[in-house]
């Protein structure tokens, strides 16, 4: 990954912290971690319901992570 960013003349900071801030946007799934597994079955929720909050967590992720990175590592 960073000799993408060596080749793309950006800074290999912000790269790594985009990698490493979509690979914990696991919301969509309750597989993703093992809280949402284990709320599943007590709280009733069923493998959809999960797609519609994490729909909207994963959007704001995106939002805030596209915003949020180059401010705090610039490229």
């Amino acid at each position: 990954m960073s000799d993408a960013a060596v080749s793309l003349l950006a800074s290999v900071a912000p790269v790594l912290m985009l990698v490493a801030a979509a690979g914990a946007a696991s919301f969509l799934t309750p597989i993703a971690t093992p809280a949402n597994m284990i709320v599943k079955e007590p709280g009733g929720y069923r493998f959809g319901d999960y797609w519609r909050l994490g729909l909207i967590l994963a959007a704001a992720w995106l939002v805030v992570t596209t915003l949020l990175i180059p401010l705090v590592w610039p490229l």
